[in-house]
């Protein structure tokens, strides 16, 4: 379709103008008002925009058909797949300003265009899961990592902050060349770079070029996913990074760069899995093993949920291999899952830590957690529930993603992947326990540990929702599952 249609484009439409909105009003606020008041403020006006475009998204998920619909000559093409990973997406946003409003004055970083930056950052999100044309994809992919350059360095004082931008700026520049090359070896080699038409001459007229082109765009997502040996970046990147913003990333960013590896290997290159499927299962391997050992010595605890999303890579991983009807539906049900677990425990962790605009000394230590659930019971209460779906275990929704992550192997004969993901499930739920053991068993450090203030209505709702959502994805997951198995089919 040649001309513009706009409830096609409507959320982005939304998301990208509200940002322009929040950057003309930030310069009259200074800090976020308190109650009602703040509702007019950049952060309140932004959750206003997240919920419109939600609601955009809602509507599409209503109005088109199951092959999808496609405008702008065909470089948008919006598709149930598209539209449920851009609501996650949405959701996982909206999440993130709750949490950050109070966290941001708390930490000496009420910048205005945080805000902006982060619809925009959504934006891009939704645009590359809202196509079927490589160029596009890599326009979005290219919108939110350069906000995310930003925002990592947002708490201006702090070395690791500045450190943690520029690393993930050299190492994201680094990962889009090798975007562009594999995407200008397909296109020279199938002359287009539309995915249908992609995977009609992988089919066609399979040759080494188009394989090679196919193994530096594989390289290219894995430095998104943040698979081993790709993974370097993110330790120092998710503990450097303002808290709200490494939860945004962890979240959000695995949504949608799975969601594009699920359109090129499984959509465009799935006649020929023979290619691909190899070399998944290795990284699927390697990653799992190496993340979750690593995880074991580490005190740090956002650098401990680095490595536990660097594992949780590996597990989606295994999913990509298997057969579509079951791999797919695992893959997004373990997404919605994971996008709940990580976010509240990231939002425990931001309540936790302390720190000022400078000095960061002992900041997000696992050992300050010492008697948490004395001192705080309720808070407590809520990141046993985070950290036991992390580790796999019932009744959270975390346990149901990895059982059918599981299952999805055994249904393909995917003997190895399926062994090996168990055997590392069970050493990742040793580094989760231990931060249980050191909230409930272990006394305060010296000085009766962290002084608490009291938990902002905003902040006590995000971790309410999120810690209500993955005990109901676990107690009911019936629903999920079969939306996400009516998206098997939909990749392109």
């Amino acid at each position: 379709m040649s001309e513009l249609s706009i409830p096609l484009v409507l959320p982005v439409a939304i998301l990208t103008a509200w940002a322009l909105l929040v950057l003309l009003i930030a310069p009259f606020f200074r800090e976020t008002p308190r109650g009602v008041a703040g509702l007019i403020s950049p952060w309140g006006v932004s959750l206003l925009g997240v919920g419109f475009a939600f609601a955009a998204c809602m509507k599409q998920w209503t109005a088109i058909t199951a092959a999808g619909e496609t405008t702008a000559y065909g470089m948008v093409h919006v598709d149930r797949l598209g539209v449920f990973t851009g609501l996650l997406v949405l959701g996982i946003g909206f999440l993130t300003l709750l949490l950050s409003g109070r966290f941001l004055e708390r930490e000496d970083a009420e910048h205005g265009e945080f805000y902006g930056l982060v619809l925009l950052a959504l934006a891009g999100m939704i645009v590359m899961v809202q196509t079927t044309h490589l160029m596009v994809l890599l326009i979005g992919l290219e919108i939110f990592s350069v906000t995310f350059y930003v925002l990592c360095g947002l708490t201006r004082g702090r070395a690791r902050s500045i450190e943690a931008a520029l690393k993930y700026f050299l190492l994201g520049a680094f990962s889009s060349g090798f975007l562009v090359y594999g995407l200008a070896v397909i296109y020279g080699t199938t002359g287009s770079l539309f995915l249908s038409e992609v995977a009609t001459a992988a089919s066609a007229h399979p040759s080494t070029a188009l394989h090679a082109g196919l193994g530096l765009l594989i390289v290219g997502l894995a430095f998104k996913i943040a698979v081993v040996p790709f993974h370097q970046w993110v330790p120092d990147v998710y503990t450097g990074a303002p808290t709200n913003v490494t939860a945004l990333m962890a979240a959000a960013t695995k949504a949608v760069a799975f969601a594009a590896l699920l359109r090129v290997l499984v959509g465009a290159f799935g006649e020929a899995p023979g290619l691909w499927a190899p070399l998944i299962t290795w990284l699927a391997i390697v990653t799992m093993t190496v993340a979750n050992v690593i995880a074991l010595a580490q005190t740090n605890i956002k650098r401990l949920l680095a490595f536990s999303s660097i594992a949780h890579a590996g597990y989606l991983l295994i999913a990509v291999v298997c057969l579509p009807e079951h791999g797919v539906t695992a893959i997004l049900y373990y997404l919605t899952t994971y996008a709940f677990m990580t976010i509240g425990a990231f939002a425990v962790a931001a309540v936790v830590g302390r720190g000022d605009a400078h000095d960061e000394r002992g900041y997000d230590y696992v050992r300050s957690w010492g008697g948490l659930g004395v001192r705080r019971p309720l808070l407590a209460l809520v990141m046993t529930v985070f950290m036991l779906s992390l580790a796999g275990i019932p009744p959270t929704g975390g346990f149901i993603g990895k059982y059918l992550i599981f299952q999805a192997a055994v249904r393909s004969h995917e003997w190895l992947l399926a062994v090996v993901g168990s055997v590392n499930a069970a050493i990742a739920a040793y580094y989760y326990l231990s931060v249980l053991m050191t909230m409930w068993f272990k006394p305060a450090p010296d000085g009766g540990g962290v002084a608490f203030e009291p938990l902002p209505p905003s902040i006590a709702a995000l971790l309410t929702f999120s810690a209500v959502a993955v005990v109901y994805l676990g107690v009911a997951p019936e629903r999920l599952i079969e939306i996400a198995r009516g998206l098997a089919y939909t990749l392109l």
